[in-house]
């Protein structure tokens, strides 16, 4: 009897502590678009990853290591071309294995230029994560862009 409460028991600690993971990798992903929309902060951006992490997205590239992702998220705003941003993730499938984890999802950003032009662009994350003694890291971050847009915009006033 004791012995099937300790295995019913060790199950459902094992269950809880995979919602757990589930949660902690969620809320990362969080951090890392609150990032990319504090003006491509690369310092946060960076401390996301191991320090052998990988970033890219089949528009520019990779950047392997923190001070190749920072590096590259400081030119997207030493660039100006973004006034400000938005990313915003939907649709995730986080799958966790022990220590290691992937995940996916959708995402829309949208930004406006200096010149007030708006953008909108679409697609997917695929991300690896790796438990650390701090807790989970992105090991890599694949975005692949699917549509890029320029939105035709149009002002409009609120009449009383």
């Amino acid at each position: 009897m004791l012995m099937k409460f300790r295995q019913r028991n060790s199950h459902i600690l094992q269950r809880i502590q995979k919602i757990e993971d589930v949660q902690e990798i969620s809320f990362l992903k969080a951090a890392y678009c609150a990032g990319c929309d504090d003006d491509h902060n690369g310092d946060t951006v960076a401390a996301l990853f191991v320090p052998t992490g990988v970033w890219a997205t089949s528009m520019s590239g990779e950047h392997h290591g923190h001070d190749a992702i920072r590096a590259f998220f400081r030119s997207v705003r030493d660039s100006k071309r973004m006034k400000y941003s938005t990313h915003m993730v939907t649709n995730e499938v986080i799958a966790v294995t022990g220590d290691n984890a992937n995940a996916t999802w959708s995402f829309t950003m949208m930004y406006t230029s200096p010149d007030e032009k708006r953008y909108r662009i679409l697609g997917f994350y695929r991300d690896t994560f790796v438990r650390t003694s701090t807790g989970w890291r992105f090991a890599s971050l694949f975005s692949e862009v699917q549509d890029y847009a320029i939105l035709e915009t149009q002002t409009f006033r609120h009449t009383s």
